[in-house]
């Protein structure tokens, strides 16, 4: 459907003031924008330029959007509120049919918890939520972030197709060329306005963008670069055993059978795809999940032996997939004390070494952007100390510059650090030097 006549929305000179303490700061300024039927627009800009911060505004009551909208947030689970599948599908839509979950991957889960899904299901289960509700224009932020490429493909092709079929309008904010390049116009933020704007073609042939997203820096566009590691000997004690470990998730979804040494200075990658289990296996090595069968051991400290969690080992610290389940304090400079590694570092070099702004001390970790909230998560785990890293998806929703950042982070730790690190991006695990394993239902395998 063309993306013509009267506009959804239509802002020229638009400023967006966020009140904290008392004060008012602006985000945005000066920000024309303007959604037509049928149109895509996407947004693009650094970690923290007010992406997330103009979606969330728009879907807000009283915002300049006055027909029926609905928001994909970047995390699924401040969605949902249902108890099931079926509840949350089954929202504002009293006697309607259950809308189909063909390609959605979520077939044969309307009995299940929402909450208990993989990443990728839940935000894939938003998508469909916000699609049933019949809007005129779709905020997506970053709706391809937690999906394997097979899957973030389906799902640019069903927003895609529902824009052009049904004369609604699409607005995402997004770090991924693959998005930018589907949408028909690109607007890049910086310091708080459009540095750029146009059709993605022309925009992203400036060195300047290109680099934003990690385009031309190298043969696979991601500007990682490749790292040579030679295997550690596999001698001294293991820093993480595991044995005939399995579990069990879903109707009939799991694995069984992982059989792992770790030893210092190794580096595994964990690939799969959406829902294989990688997040759980993490949450096992961590302490934060008993197996349902097998022994876990982390320096020769069998796990689980006492309960269900087993946290104070201080041997191993996951940064999750989504960074603030990490947080418990009010700013980022006691999150920062919590840990006796940590604590005393200077603030302005740690934050400089994780490529944030300097004047974060004292804000809330919530309050920061995503992108933001991974590098402090990340920055907060690998300061740490510990023996045994665990990172699940750490270059979720981070632009080129904060890859490239985490990347060679990884690949400087310390000679006896050992890091396990799950990604969607096989890219990514193998420019770091990981020894990456598939995991399937049977286990790792090469």
């Amino acid at each position: 459907m063309s993306a013509d006549g009267a506009p959804l929305l239509d802002l020229r000179g638009w400023t967006l003031v966020q009140r904290r303490d008392d004060q008012a700061l602006p985000l945005l300024s000066g920000l024309d924008l303007v959604l037509r039927p049928g149109s895509w627009v996407a947004v693009a800009g650094a970690n923290g330029s007010g992406k997330s911060s103009l979606l969330a505004y728009l879907a807000q009551a009283g915002s300049p959007l006055v027909c029926r909208s609905a928001f994909l947030p970047q995390d699924p689970d401040d969605q949902f509120v249902a108890a099931t599948v079926a509840g949350e599908l089954a929202l504002g839509r009293a006697g309607a049919p259950i809308a189909s979950l063909a390609g959605f991957g979520l077939e044969g889960r309307l009995d299940a918890d929402p909450r208990l899904l993989s990443a990728g299901q839940k935000q894939r289960l938003a998508l469909a939520v916000a699609l049933g509700q019949e809007p005129r224009v779709l905020l997506c932020d970053e709706p391809t972030a937690l999906q394997d490429d097979e899957q973030a493909a389906w799902v640019l092709d069903r927003l895609d197709g529902w824009r052009r079929g049904t004369g609604g309008a699409l607005l995402t904010a997004t770090c991924d060329e693959r998005e930018a390049r589907r949408a028909d116009e690109l607007l890049v933020l910086e310091a708080g306005r459009v540095a750029a704007a146009g059709p993605p073609a022309r925009v992203l042939a400036e060195p300047a963008w290109a680099r934003l997203f990690g385009i031309g820096l190298d043969g696979v566009g991601s500007g990682l670069g490749v790292a040579v590691r030679t295997p550690s000997p596999a001698g001294g004690q293991a820093v993480l055993s595991l044995r005939e470990v399995g579990c069990r998730f879903g109707n009939a979804d799991g694995f069984a059978g992982v059989e792992l040494d770790l030893f210092a200075g190794d580096r595994l990658g964990l690939w799969g795809p959406n829902g294989c289990g990688k997040s759980t296996l993490l949450a096992v090595c961590a302490g934060a999940r008993r197996p349902d069968s097998g022994r876990v051991s982390l320096g020769g400290r069998q796990l689980y032996r006492r309960g269900a969690l087993d946290l104070d080992h201080g041997r191993a610290l996951l940064a999750p997939q989504f960074p603030e389940y990490l947080f418990s304090r009010s700013s980022v400079r006691q999150e920062m004390a919590v840990d006796p590694a940590l604590r005393g570092t200077d603030a302005t070099a740690f934050l400089a070494a994780m490529g944030l702004s300097i004047d974060l001390p004292e804000r809330h970790p919530r309050d920061l952007s995503s992108g933001q909230k991974r590098r402090l998560a990340l920055g907060l785990v690998l300061g740490s100390g510990r023996p045994l890293l665990l990172l699940d998806e750490p270059t979720v929703a981070l632009d080129g510059p904060g890859r490239r950042l985490v990347a060679s982070q990884l690949r400087d730790l310390p000679a006896g650090a050992t890091a396990v690190i799950a990604s969607h991006d096989r890219r990514f695990l193998d420019a770091i030097g990981c020894d990456v394993r598939l995991l399937g239902p049977a286990g790792l395998r090469a």
